[in-house]
């Protein structure tokens, strides 16, 4: 589970661009991406086929081709918009504004692509997130922990945007909490990490633990991957989790060469083909 900053910098440039930012992300088309993505120019259709073809050979396939994480990171995106230089900050938001083109283009009604910055920024950078939430996988997850929630003021209707902002902005065992439900992790190690978190922070200890590790395309370990205890064993709900997310892995290994050319992977077209909403 990813341990998010939670400062906040307050400079009237960065709110001009997080405004930018937060309006274009509501205002994302909810149509398919079919004309949406027709219409980038060339370096933003590539840009498009690397950031899905990433997505897809991480974590973000159990998002994209499945159900089992209602959101997912995709890429991290590191600018100096806090830079004193202009030529750096006009640069950075140029960067910016193409990416959020290119996630309103791969944008429809069921799967959103948001790009979110963190509370924090980072000597003269700001971060971003860019994630992909599948709407109604997130709007079930809200209302299955509805007391959680609502006293976020979050609603099963609250747009995707709306629900990472206020995560990302809330203190930091409720935005631990959030995040953790969202990406798809099971209640005992949401439960496990908050409480960790809680231990360490009164007792200056930290609390030793194990991880489950779940494969994607890139690897066996290290990408969906959550916390337990050192001495658990993984129940049911684990072993549910990891097979369907095999089975899931193994159809686009399958179907991945199909859309693969002598200039790279075809993945918006592999997305667009395989995905049944």
């Amino acid at each position: 589970m990813k341990n998010h900053c939670s400062l906040y910098s307050s400079s009237v440039g960065l709110a001009v661009v997080l405004a930018f930012v937060f309006i274009a992300a509501c205002t994302s088309p909810k149509n398919t991406i079919g004309k949406q993505y027709r219409s980038l120019e060339n370096a933003e259709q590539q840009m498009a086929d690397t950031i899905l073809l990433n997505a897809l050979q991480q974590e973000a396939l159990y998002t994209l081709l499945d159900t089992l994480k209602p959101m997912s990171s995709v890429k991290m995106y590191k600018l100096p918009l806090l830079s004193s230089q202009s030529s750096q900050r006009d640069s950075a938001l140029r960067v910016l504004q193409q990416v959020q083109k290119v996630a309103n283009a791969l944008s429809n009604k069921e799967v959103v692509f948001v790009l979110n910055p963190f509370a924090r920024g980072d000597s003269i950078y700001k971060l971003f997130e860019l994630y992909v939430v599948r709407v109604k996988q997130a709007s079930k997850k809200i209302a299955q922990y509805e007391a959680f929630y609502s006293s976020l003021g979050i609603q099963p209707s609250t747009a995707v945007e709306t629900l990472l902002a206020v995560t990302e902005f809330e203190q930091r065992y409720s935005r631990w909490r959030s995040y953790g439900y969202l990406f798809g992790y099971p209640a005992h190690a949401v439960d496990f990490f908050v409480e960790a978190g809680k231990t360490q922070d009164s007792a200056k200890k930290f609390v030793t633990r194990n991880f489950f590790q779940i494969p994607v395309y890139v690897g066996s370990s290290g990408h969906f991957t959550y916390a337990i205890p050192k001495d658990y064993n993984p129940n049911a709900t684990d072993s549910a989790i990891y097979h369907k997310a095999v089975q899931t892995l193994d159809m686009f290994k399958k179907i991945r060469p199909k859309y693969t050319t002598p200039s790279g992977v075809k993945a918006v077209q592999l997305w667009r083909k395989n995905v049944s909403f």
